[in-house]
């Protein structure tokens, strides 16, 4: 698996999670304490997130890193 699916695939499950919760991406970004385009960015595979942002993002949406992590490894 490259980089560029990891990042594509981590961008859709982060979507999928604040999509499913009914947030904007200003939203999740406010609770993760990040810029709401660098969200966007994350979103559109645009940027790869370090992992301390990775677990901003997991922290506001409820879930644990490793679980947000290993969605990105299931076939969709």
């Amino acid at each position: 698996m490259t980089a560029t699916v990891v990042g594509e695939r981590f961008g859709a499950v982060v979507r999928e999670h604040r999509e499913a919760r009914g947030w904007s991406q200003e939203l999740l970004a406010h609770r993760a304490d990040l810029n709401r385009s660098y969200m966007g960015e994350i979103e559109r595979a645009a940027a790869m997130p370090s992992l301390a942002t990775a677990a901003k993002v997991a922290l506001a949406l409820g879930v644990s890193l490793s679980a947000l992590i290993s969605s990105c490894e299931v076939a969709r």
